[in-house]
């Protein structure tokens, strides 16, 4: 079997794997696996083969880390939307959490109050799927 071709095995599995997994740095490594089928086809040696296919696998990756740190800055910008938004909290856990409906799914919310209270409430953060809030209800 030529070098051409185990390169384009490799990608493939390699390939498979991302589809399994779902994460993209394995594509990435699948796509420098092609790039080194190319150097084969091309007749480059085995160590430009392999240099190449590290290049880009790396370079790849690196390009993937750096759009999801973008990604993140911005996610947190989302998250500055629902600061200053209100929910209604009918019950509190022993746990301190709070079980709330919000932009249609289910999340917990935490009190940033001494003793959490039922009844209207501000979001004041939003860390992961947990919802800081405080109370705002009119009732004393």
């Amino acid at each position: 079997m030529s070098n051409f071709s185990l390169w384009l095995v490799l990608a493939g599995i390699l390939l498979i794997a991302e589809i399994t997994t779902g994460t993209f740095y394995l594509l990435m490594v699948s796509l420098g696996a092609s790039v080194g089928a190319l150097m084969a086809y091309l007749g480059y040696g085995l160590e430009i083969q392999i240099g190449a296919a590290a290049v880009f696998a790396v370079a790849g990756s690196l390009l993937l880390r750096n759009r999801s740190v973008k990604r993140s800055k911005n996610d947190k910008q989302n998250d500055l939307l629902d600061i200053g938004n209100k929910l209604e909290i009918a019950h509190w856990n022993a746990n301190g959490l709070a079980s709330v409906q919000y932009r249609g799914a289910t999340w917990a919310a935490e009190s940033t109050d001494t003793q959490p209270v039922t009844g209207l409430h501000q979001i004041v953060d939003v860390q992961g799927n947990v919802l800081k809030v405080k109370s705002i209800s009119t009732h004393a």
